[in-house]
Order: structure tokens, then sequence, then C-alpha cells
């Protein structure tokens, strides 16, 4: 599913607006994985009775009936596919008839629901469904989900007069900054962040598309690149597809200018580094690594630095937020990630899909 440089805004808008009722038909396929216990691990065994190979998560229905008569159905929820494709797992590995075992980190809100971060096939290959997870079967026949990279398949080498512009920058995430611990935020932003649930208020379920600056700040592992669109820049982001326009030539936000979810952002060099500023942003959150559901509002300006080092294969990202209904003073948070260039990595489509599972 695209997030275009015309947007969905309207779709998006209507999900912010009417909150959680909206969100009842997402919330039925794909769960938050906030619901999920990381501290626990479950194991069982049954018979694949349904699989859904789609983003945002690998999803797989398991029937333990004919291991132990009980026709109760397994709920499996796993990493997404786009890694899965990366790592060079192919779609067919889970087949509808497979007994197969199963360990993961149970619900915390439904009996037999599991983020799956393991699964052992009748042939004897275990698949670790996640990057943390450690085998615990089958140590000599794993199936990792770490990426593969072939460099025959490369993407062409960015113009080297041109900066980052163009490169494909992965993202490795920094050290929190000491604020983060008792976050500079208002009464009402506190009261806000106080009540949000993460498994049932989290925008980002099923396939709704992000806003600012959560598309920035707590979209994983996925790749981003800036390409030229005449003056202008575009960054596009591998997680959702998104395309963000950059405005690069120094105007600003007319006075009709709609607030949408990603916003007007505005660019300008400073020496070899970007800043961009963001503004005119309609989403209801602000979030980052270790900062969840702080509401904010239509005044918030978001600004961003990118910058490059080591022959431009290495960028800096630093950010900054001023809101006054969210912060009572601006915060700021330098090297959030370093994005790093693997010229052997190719953007892949994420293909966001809510639908039935194949099978029963």
């Amino acid at each position: 599913m695209k997030h275009s440089l015309t947007l969905r805004s309207a779709h998006v808008l209507a999900v912010a607006a009417y909150g959680l009722a909206m969100f009842a038909s997402h919330v039925a396929a794909h769960h938050s994985t906030a619901e999920y216990d990381s501290s626990s691990i479950v194991e069982a065994r049954g018979e694949v009775v349904s699989v859904l190979w789609r983003n945002p998560h690998v999803r797989f229905r398991i029937s333990s009936e004919a291991i132990d008569g009980d026709d109760r159905i397994w709920e499996l929820e796993g990493t997404d596919v786009t890694r899965l494709d990366r790592a060079g797992v192919p779609h067919d590995l889970v087949e509808l008839g497979d007994v197969v075992t199963f360990a993961g980190n149970p619900s915390t809100r439904n009996a037999r629901r599991m983020y799956v971060t393991n699964l052992l096939l009748a042939d004897g290959r275990e698949i670790l469904l996640r990057g943390s997870a450690q085998p615990r079967w089958a140590s000599n026949r794993l199936v990792s989900t770490d990426p593969v990279v072939d460099p025959a398949s490369s993407t062409p080498a960015a113009d080297a007069g041109d900066g980052f512009i163009g490169k494909v920058l992965v993202p490795t995430r920094g050290p929190a900054p000491a604020w983060l611990n008792d976050p500079p935020l208002t009464a009402a932003a506190r009261e806000g962040r106080a009540a949000y649930d993460a498994v049932t208020d989290d925008p980002v379920l099923g396939c709704v598309s992000p806003g600012m600056p959560r598309v920035m700040t707590r979209s994983g592992p996925y790749a981003i690149r800036f390409i030229r669109q005449g003056e202008d820049l575009v960054q596009q982001n591998e997680w959702f597809e998104i395309g963000r326009l950059i405005h690069m030539d120094g105007r600003n936000p007319p006075a009709d200018q709609p607030y949408t979810p990603l916003g007007y952002s505005a660019g300008r060099w400073d020496g070899a580094a970007l800043v961009i500023t963001t503004t005119h942003i309609d989403w209801p959150y602000f979030q980052l690594y270790g900062l969840e559901g702080v509401p904010q509002s239509r005044a918030m300006r978001f600004v961003e630095r990118f910058t490059p080092s080591d022959d431009s294969a290495t960028v800096t990202y630093d950010i900054s937020a001023t809101d006054p209904a969210t912060f009572t003073e601006t915060v700021a948070y330098e090297a959030y990630v370093t994005f790093r260039w693997d010229p052997a990595l190719q953007f892949l489509p994420y293909d966001c899909i809510e639908e039935e599972h194949q099978g029963q």
C-alpha cells in the first residue's frame, strides 16, 4: 500500500479523528506488538491450517487438534515480509497441512495468541522469526532472518558527487538522551500519555500508513533514500513505500496549506548537511523509541538534520521538536539513528494487505 506524494490523507485523518472504533477491523487481524509479553516464552505443536504471508506481519493459524485433541486455534503473528524477503526466506516455506513446533511471546490479553519467534518445520529446519531469537531445537539447521545481500544484484552506485542523495541508507539506533527518562511534557501531554494504551490506541495498525514524525522515528529497520525531483527532493521510506516531498526552494507553506499526516517539509543545505523543517502535521502522537503515546498538536514543528561523513557512506540523523501543547521546551535528540549506505541492498516493496488467511 503506497503513501504517495498526493497522500491518502482523508483515510488516515478519519482514523485519527474517530479513534478506536475505526481501528476495530485492523485489530482483528493485526495486533500491536505491545500486546505480547517479551519476557515469557510459550511452546506448542500443531498443524498449519492457514497462512497469510503479507505485510505488516506474517500470520499463521495452527490447530493442535491432531496433537492433543483440542480443536481450538493458535493465532500466530510474526515478523514483516520485507525482512524475510531480504533474508531470502521463500514464501512457500510454510504450507497448509504442515505439522510444526512453534514458540514465542504470549499475548497478555488473549489465550492462544502469540508473537512467534521460532518455528520448527517437519524437515528439521528451524526458522528464527525475530532478529533477537535464539535457536531452541535445531542449532545446525537454522533459517535466519538476517539480511542476505548479493553484490551481483546491487543497485548502481550513487553519483559520488551527489553526497548521500540516491543512496540506500539503513538505520542503526543511537544512545538515548538523559531527558527521555523524564520528558518535559505539559500537564495535558502527561495526562494523555498516561491514558494511552499501545495495544488499542496505536494508529499504525493493519495497513494504516504513519504520519510525522512516526514515519521517521519509529520505522524500525526499513531503509530510506533521497531522490531528486526537479529542484526538490523526495525522501522515500521503504516502510509503507512512503514518499515525502521536501521543498528545496526556500518557500514557506502557502496560507491555505492543509494539515496532513506527513505535513509540509521545507529543506535547505547547511554545507553538506540537509536540514528539514516540517510543520502543518495532522497526526495524533509524537513517538520515539522509549517515548510512546504522547499527544501532539498541529503546532508541532519538527526539525531533522542529516549530516554525512565517510564520503557520504554514513549519515547522522539529529532531530528536535517544538510544540507548546506537548512540551514545556524544545526537545532535541542528537544521533537518534545513524544511517549507513549499503550498496548491495535494493529497496523492496512493502505490499501491505489486510485480508483473510489462505486456508480455513
